[in-house]
C-alpha cells in the first residue's frame, strides 16, 4: 500500500515537473534535431540554417504566448510543426552528402597511406606482449580467479603501456615512477616479511641463495643503458673488474658459509636456465605481438582504402 502510493506521487511530480518545463524541454528538442541534422553541411549554410529555424521556431513560440495559449499545449504544436518538417529538413541535408563523401573519402584514403608507412611502436608490440602472457596465465591458472582479477590484471597492464608511451610528458613519468617505487617497495617488504617470518635467514641455502642475486644484480647495469652510462661512461673494462671482484667475493662467502661452492654455482646455473627459458617465452609471445600489430595496422590500412574506393563509387 505504501509502496503504490509513493510510486503515484513520484508520477505525479514527474508529470508536474514535464507540465511546468515542458516548452523549455521542447526547445532543446528542437535545437539537438537542428543540430544533428545540420552538422553535415558547411559551415556557413550550418550557422545559416540553424539560425532561420531557431528564429522562426522562436516567433512561433511567442505568438502563441501572446494568444495565451498553455505552455504544453505550445510545446505539442512545436513538435508536430518541426516533425511535419523532418522531410524538408532530410532533402535540404541531402544536397550535401555528395561533397561530405568526397572529403571522407580523401580522409579515408590519407589515413590509410599513413598507416601503410606505420612503424609498429615498440611499447604497443611489448604491451600486447605482455598482455598475451598475461591472459595465458590467467586462463590456465588452476586457482578460482575472478573476472574482477581479470579486469584489473588488464587494466594495469594497459595503464602501465600508456604511461611509459607517455613518459616524455612530465605527469605521466611522475605517475609512472612513483607506481615502480611503490611496487619495488612492495615486493621489498614482500621478500623481508617471509624472511623473518618463515626464519630463512637461518638456512645455509638463503644465504647462498642471497650472496647468488647480490652478484648478479650487475647484470641490471650492463642491460640499463642510461645507468651504465651513468656510472661507468662506457667503459666495460671497469665493469667487468667490478663484476669479477663481485663474483669473487660471493665465492668466498659461500666457502665461509657453505665451506663450497658448488651450491652457489648451482643457484647460477639455475637462474641462467631461468632466464633463458623466460627469453624463449618472452620472444616468442614478443615475436607473436609484433606479428598481430602489424597485421592490424596492414588490415586497417586495406580496409580505410576499401572505404575510400566504397564512397567513391557511391558518388
Amino acid at each position: 500500500m505504501i509502496a503504490t502510493l509513493a510510486s503515484r506521487i513520484v508520477a505525479a511530480l514527474i508529470i508536474t515537473f514535464i507540465s511546468a518545463h515542458a516548452l523549455t524541454i521542447t526547445r532543446h528538442i528542437v535545437r539537438g534535431w537542428v543540430w544533428l541534422y545540420s552538422a553535415i553541411a558547411p559551415k556557413e549554410d550550418r550557422q545559416e540554417r540553424r539560425g532561420e529555424v531557431l528564429s522562426h521556431i522562436q516567433d512561433m513560440i511567442d505568438s502563441y504566448q501572446k494568444a495565451r495559449w498553455p505552455q504544453r499545449e505550445i510545446a505539442v504544436l512545436v513538435l508536430e510543426h518541426v516533425m511535419a518538417g523532418a522531410a524538408d529538413d532530410m532533402a535540404w541535408c541531402i544536397a550535401f552528402v555528395p561533397e561530405r563523401l568526397a572529403g571522407l573519402a580523401d580522409r579515408a584514403k590519407g589515413w590509410s597511406d599513413t598507416l601503410r608507412h606505420y612503424r609498429v611502436p615498440n611499447i604497443a608490440i611489448a604491451g600486447v606482449a605482455t598482455l598475451a602472457l598475461m591472459n595465458c596465465a590467467f586462463f590456465s591458472s588452476q586457482s578460482n580467479l575472478t573476472a574482477g582479477t581479470w579486469l584489473l590484471m588488464n587494466g594495469i597492464v594497459i595503464a602501465m603501456t600508456v604511461l611509459i608511451w607517455k613518459r616524455e610528458h612530465p605527469l605521466a613519468r611522475r605517475i609512472f615512477n612513483i607506481l615502480m617505487g611503490l611496487a619495488i617497495a612492495a615486493g621489498i617488504a614482500t621478500m623481508v616479511w617471509l624472511t623473518i617470518n618463515y626464519h630463512f635467514y637461518q638456512t645455509m641455502t638463503f644465504k647462498v641463495f642471497m650472496l647468488a642475486m647480490v652478484a648478479a644484480l650487475p647484470a641490471v647495469i650492463v642491460f640499463d643503458k642510461p645507468l651504465r652510462k651513468r656510472l661507468f661512461r662506457d667503459k666495460w673494462w671497469l665493469i667487468v673488474i667490478c663484476w669479477a671482484a663481485i663474483v669473487a667475493g660471493a665465492c668466498v662467502g659461500s666457502l665461509l658459509i657453505a665451506h663450497d661452492v658448488r651450491l652457489l654455482l648451482g643457484i647460477w646455473g639455475a637462474m641462467v636456465l631461468l632466464v633463458a627459458g623466460l627469453l624463449m617465452v618472452v620472444g616468442a609471445a614478443t615475436f607473436g605481438a609484433y606479428i598481430l600489430c602489424w597485421l592490424g595496422i596492414r588490415g586497417s590500412a586495406g580496409g580505410l582504402q576499401l572505404l575510400a574506393s566504397g564512397i567513391r563509387r557511391l558518388r
